[in-house]
C-alpha cells in the first residue's frame, strides 16, 4: 500500500500552473502532483462533486482519515460509476492534486480500485448514450414530441492542451459563458458586487437559463401536455413550465431566477418568450449581472429523426446591457433516468487532519 512520501504525500511539480474549474476556486494546487492509497471507509455521492474517504496506514503504523474529490454523483452515473465500487474496505490507489487548505485531501485525476487499472476521472465506464431510444417524433396531435430525457453529449478525456481538471465541462456547449456582453454603466456597477457574492453555482444556486441547461452535461427531464411543456434541469434543479394556452404574461409575475415562460408553435418549432427574471448573472463566473428587466426569446427544434433537440436564444435588459445577445446550444435524447441535482456541497466540510 503507497503511503505518503516526507510530509505523508509525493508531490512532484508540473510544467507551469492551469485554471482551476472545481468546486471552488482554487481549492486544489494543480501545479503539483501526488499520490495516495488506502482503504475506502465510505462514499459520499453527491453534486456538485462527490467524496470518497478512505483511511491510510502510515510508515509508522497510524492512520490518517483522507478524502478526495470526484465528479457529480449525476455526471459519474450516467458515466457507468456507481457507489459500490467504493464500498467500505476497498482498496484504492489515486494520482491527482493536493487540496490547499486540508492536509488529507486531493483532487482525483486517476484512481485504481483492488489493484486494478488506473481509471481515468472522465473515463465512460458505461454509457446510457446509445442513440437508439424508441420514441415517437409526433404526439397523436401532430405536434413535435419534445418530453422525454435530454443532455448534452458527454465528453471524454482531456482534449490536447487542456488543463489538468478541466475536463469536459469546458467543451462547445457551454457556450453561453463563452458570449461577450456590453454591459451598461448600471450594469457594470451592478456587476460590481460580484466579488462579495461569489460565483452563485459555489452556492448550490442556479446561475441562469441558458448556461445551465447544458453545463456539465448533466441530464434534463421535459414533460409535455396540451397546456404546458415543464423543463426540469438537470443542473441546479431549475423548473420552468411554458404556458401554451395563453397570450401573453400576467400583469404580476413573482420574480424568480427561471422567469414566467409563454410559448406557441410556429410550424414544428416552439417558441417561447419569457420575462419576469429576478435579477442574477448572466455570466458567474466573470460577475456579468442581468437586470429584472431581462427579456428572452427562446426556439426549440428536433432534429428529422426526433433525436436532437436545438435551442437558438436571445436577450435583452434596457438596464445592465447596451446590446442584445444570442446564442445557441443542442441535447440528445437518452435513455438516462432524470436525476435531481439536490446540491449538497462539501468543498468545505473540515474533516480530521485539516
Amino acid at each position: 500500500m503507497m503511503t505518503r512520501n516526507l510530509t505523508l504525500f509525493t508531490l512532484l511539480l508540473l510544467a507551469g500552473a492551469t485554471s482551476a474549474h472545481h468546486g471552488s476556486s482554487g481549492q486544489f494546487d494543480e501545479s503539483k502532483s501526488m499520490e495516495v492509497a488506502g482503504v475506502v471507509t465510505k462514499i459520499r455521492f453527491v453534486n456538485p462533486h462527490s467524496y470518497v474517504y478512505f483511511d491510510v496506514t502510515e510508515d509508522d503504523g497510524s492512520v490518517s482519515e483522507w478524502r478526495c474529490e470526484m465528479r457529480a454523483a449525476t455526471l459519474l452515473k450516467r458515466s457507468g460509476w456507481t457507489a459500490e465500487m467504493f464500498a467500505p474496505g476497498t482498496r484504492i490507489k489515486i494520482e491527482g492534486a493536493p487540496a490547499r487548505r486540508e492536509l488529507y485531501g486531493c483532487y482525483v485525476e486517476t484512481i485504481a480500485i483492488d489493484d486494478g487499472e488506473a481509471i481515468e476521472r472522465y473515463a465512460q465506464l458505461e454509457s446510457s448514450d446509445k442513440g437508439n431510444v424508441e420514441r415517437a417524433s409526433r404526439l397523436a396531435d401532430g405536434t413535435p414530441n419534445l418530453a422525454g430525457i435530454w443532455a448534452a453529449p458527454q465528453r471524454g478525456l482531456r482534449a490536447p492542451g487542456m488543463g489538468a481538471g478541466m475536463g469536459p465541462g469546458m467543451g462547445p456547449a457551454m457556450g453561453p459563458g463563452r458570449l461577450s456582453y456590453q454591459q451598461s454603466d448600471a450594469g457594470v456597477a451592478a456587476s460590481a458586487g460580484h466579488e462579495r457574492e461569489g460565483n452563485p453555482r459555489f452556492h448550490c444556486m442556479a446561475t441562469n437559463i441558458f448556461q445551465d441547461w447544458t453545463f456539465d452535461q448533466h441530464m434534463n427531464r421535459i414533460e409535455q401536455n396540451e397546456d404546458t411543456i415543464i423543463l426540469t434541469y438537470g443542473f441546479m434543479d431549475i423548473v420552468r413550465t411554458i404556458h401554451l394556452s395563453v397570450d401573453s404574461h400576467p400583469e404580476h409575475i413573482e420574480p424568480s431566477r427561471a422567469g414566467h415562460s409563454i410559448g406557441k408553435w410556429d410550424g414544428n418549432t416552439l417558441v417561447v418568450d419569457t420575462v419576469g427574471f429576478s435579477e442574477g448573472y448572466l455570466d458567474g463566473r466573470n460577475g456579468v449581472k442581468h437586470s429584472d428587466q431581462l427579456h428572452v426569446t427562446e426556439r426549440f427544434s428536433l432534429s428529422d429523426d426526433g433525436t436532437s433537440l436545438m435551442r437558438t436564444y436571445s436577450g435583452e435588459d434596457p438596464l445592465y446591457l447596451t446590446a442584445s445577445f444570442d446564442g445557441r446550444d443542442e441535447i440528445n435524447i437518452s435513455e438516462a433516468e432524470y436525476d435531481p441535482y439536490n446540491c449538497e456541497d462539501l468543498t468545505e466540510e473540515i474533516v480530521e487532519g485539516f
